[in-house]
C-alpha cells in the first residue's frame, strides 16, 4: 500500500519535469524560453502541493507547510526576474539585484519554521517575533553579500566568489536545521515536514552547487542548464503529496530532544547577531538595526521562555494540588479519606504530646448496610452511602473534620470538644441520617441508621491518634452489641490513662428510636 502511495505521488512532479526535460530535448529551439518559464512555474506547483498538504494538516505543522510554500512563491519571482531581464530585456550573464534580493528572502520562510517554537501554539507575539527576526536577518545577509559583490564597484569576478560561497554557506545552514530538527522530532507530523524540509534542501542544495560553481557564468550552458534545480521542487512537491510515514527510524534521545528545542528558538536572533557584526563592516547602519533586531528578538524570546516555564510550573503546581486532594479524598463519597483523616488526627493529637485542647473521635457505621446491599444492590448501596455522608458533613460542626474510613466505616474529629459536646454531635448525627428514611428491609427499624462510638481526651493529656481510634471503635462495637442505631462512649482518656476506669468501662448514651 505504501509502494502504491509513493508511486503515486512521484507521479505528478515527475510528468511535470518529464515534460520539461522532453522540451529540452526534443524541441531544442524552444528550450530557452521554456526553461525560464519552467523556473516560474515549477517551484508554484510545488508551492500548490504544500498548500493542499498544509490544509490536511492540523496543529502546528500546518504553519510550516504554508511557511515552505510561500517560500518557493519568493523563489519563483526571482525567476521570473531572471526571466524578464534575460529573456525579454535581453541582458544575459549580468547580477539583477531584485531577483537576488528574492532568492535570498526565499530563505526567510525555512528559518522561520526551522527556528519556530513548535511548544507554544497560537501565540501571536512568538510567532511575531519570530517571523521579523527571520525577514530582518534575510535582508541582512543580502545586504553583507550585495556589499561584498559591489566593494569594489561593479560586480566583478572576485565578488561573484564571494557571493557564491556565502550561498553556499546559506544553504548549508538551512541543511543542517531542517536535519536537526527532523532527527529531534517526535510528532509524526513534524517529523515528516522537517524531513521533507530536509530532503529538499539537500537536493536542492547539491543542485544549486552544481550549477553556480559550474554552469552560470559560461556562456558554453544556457538556462536550460540551470533549470536543473527544478528537480528539488519536484522532490519536494512529491513529499508532500505522499502522505505515508517518512524517512529512517533515527531519532534522538529525550535530552538531545529538549536541548535541541530549548535552543532553536533562539538560533534566529544568535545567527543575525553573527551577520550584523559582519554587515556593520560594510554598511554600517543597516547593521547597527540589525543588531538592535538581534537583541530585542533574543530579549522576545528569553521572556517568552520565561514566563512558559512559570506559567507551566504554576500549572504542575497546580496539578500537585489537585493530585494531593485527590489522594486525601475518597472517590465515591468526596470526604476525605482514611489517609487524610490518620494524618489529621496525628495533628489533633500533637503527636502523642501534652494537649492543649480537648479532641473526640466518633466512629459510625451504617447499621445492617451487607443487608441493604444484598437486597437492593451494591449501586443503591454507593447511594445510600453518598446520602449519609451528606447528612454526616451537614450535621457536623464547621471546623470538625468528617471523613469515610472504609467500607460503611466514617469518622469524625471533633476539635476542642469534651466527651459532652462529642456526644451532642454524634447524636445529632444519628438523628439526621434516621431523617432520611432511607428504606432498608434487612433492618429492624425499616429505614437506614447508624451506630456512634465515641472517645475524648481532655486537655493536659498524653494520648495517641491510633489510641482514641481505639477507644471509639471499642465505643462502636459496644453500641452494635446493645442493638445499634445508638451512640456510645467511652471516659474521657485520662480516666483509662490513670486507671480510674476499665477499658470496657462502656456507657450507652442514647437509645434506639
Amino acid at each position: 500500500m505504501d509502494r502504491n502511495k509513493a508511486a503515486l505521488a512521484l507521479l505528478v512532479p515527475a510528468a511535470v519535469l518529464a515534460l520539461q526535460f522532453g522540451i529540452f530535448w526534443l524541441l531544442p529551439a524552444f528550450a530557452r524560453p521554456a526553461a525560464y518559464i519552467a523556473m516560474v512555474a515549477t517551484p508554484l506547483l510545488a508551492a500548490a502541493t504544500l498548500v493542499l498538504r498544509g490544509r490536511a494538516e492540523s496543529g502546528s505543522s500546518r504553519v510550516g507547510w504554508f511557511a515552505i510554500a510561500v517560500a518557493l512563491v519568493i523563489w519563483s519571482f526571482g525567476a521570473f526576474g531572471n526571466l524578464w531581464n534575460e529573456w525579454i530585456l535581453g541582458r544575459a550573464n549580468e547580477i539583477y539585484r531584485a531577483s537576488m534580493l528574492a532568492f535570498y528572502l526565499a530563505a526567510v520562510p525555512t528559518a522561520f519554521v526551522l527556528a519556530g517554537d513548535w511548544t507554544i501554539r497560537s501565540r501571536a507575539p512568538a510567532r511575531l517575533a519570530d517571523a521579523l527576526v527571520a525577514l530582518v536577518l534575510g535582508y541582512a545577509f543580502f545586504q553583507y553579500n550585495w556589499s561584498m559583490l559591489t566593494a569594489r564597484g561593479a560586480p566583478d569576478e572576485a565578488g561573484v566568489v564571494n557571493v557564491i560561497w556565502l550561498l553556499d554557506v546559506q544553504n548549508l545552514f538551512l541543511t543542517l536545521g531542517a536535519l536537526i530538527r527532523w532527527y529531534a522530532s517526535d510528532d509524526p507530523r513534524e517529523r515528516k515536514l522537517f524531513g521533507t524540509v530536509a530532503l529538499f534542501q539537500l537536493v536542492y542544495q547539491a543542485l544549486l552547487f552544481y550549477n553556480n560553481h559550474y554552469v552560470a557564468g559560461d556562456p558554453a550552458y544556457g538556462p536550460q542548464d540551470s533549470a536543473v534545480a527544478d528537480i528539488s521542487f519536484g522532490v519536494i512537491a512529491a513529499c508532500a503529496l505522499y502522505r505515508g510515514p517518512f524517512g529512517l527510524g533515527w531519532r534522538a534521545d529525550t535530552r538531545v530532544r529538549q536541548l535541541i528545542r530549548a535552543a532553536s528558538p533562539l538560533l534566529l536572533p544568535g545567527t543575525l547577531m553573527l551577520v550584523s557584526l559582519a554587515l556593520v563592516r560594510v554598511d554600517y547602519w543597516s547593521g547597527i538595526v540589525a543588531i538592535l533586531v538581534a537583541v530585542a528578538g533574543y530579549v522576545m524570546r528569553t521572556a517568552q521562555n520565561q514566563a512558559r516555564y512559570i506559567e507551566r510550573g504554576d500549572e504542575l503546581q497546580k496539578e500537585r494540588g489537585e493530585l494531593h486532594l485527590i489522594a486525601l479524598s475518597d472517590a465515591l463519597t468526596g470526604l476525605p479519606n482514611r489517609r487524610q483523616l490518620d494524618q489529621a488526627l496525628e495533628t489533633l493529637t500533637r503527636g502523642g504530646q501534652r494537649l492543649i485542647k480537648p479532641v473526640s473521635v466518633l466512629m459510625i457505621d451504617i447499621d445492617h448496610f451487607k443487608a441493604l446491599n444484598d437486597h437492593y444492590g451494591h449501586p443503591t448501596g454507593d447511594t445510600c452511602l453518598k446520602h449519609v455522608a451528606d447528612r454526616l458533613r451537614q450535621a457536623a460542626r464547621s471546623n470538625d473534620l468528617v471523613g469515610r474510613y472504609g467500607g460503611e466505616e466514617f469518622v469524625a474529629l471533633i476539635e476542642d470538644a469534651d466527651m459532652a459536646a462529642a456526644t451532642i454531635v454524634a447524636e445529632k448525627m444519628r438523628k439526621a441520617v434516621a431523617d432520611l428514611a432511607i428504606e432498608n428491609a434487612g433492618s429492624p427499624w425499616g429505614i437506614v441508621t447508624i451506630s456512634v462510638g465515641t472517645a475524648s481526651a481532655v486537655r493536659n493529656q498524653r494520648v495517641s491518634g491510633a489510641e482514641l481510634i481505639s477507644l471509639a471503635d471499642a465505643a462502636l462495637y459496644s453500641a452494635k452489641r446493645d442493638g445499634r442505631n445508638r451512640t456510645a462512649s467511652t471516659p474521657p482518656a485520662d480516666e483509662l490513662t490513670k486507671g480510674n476506669a476499665p477499658p470496657n468501662a462502656l456507657k450507652s448514651v442514647h437509645g434506639p428510636l
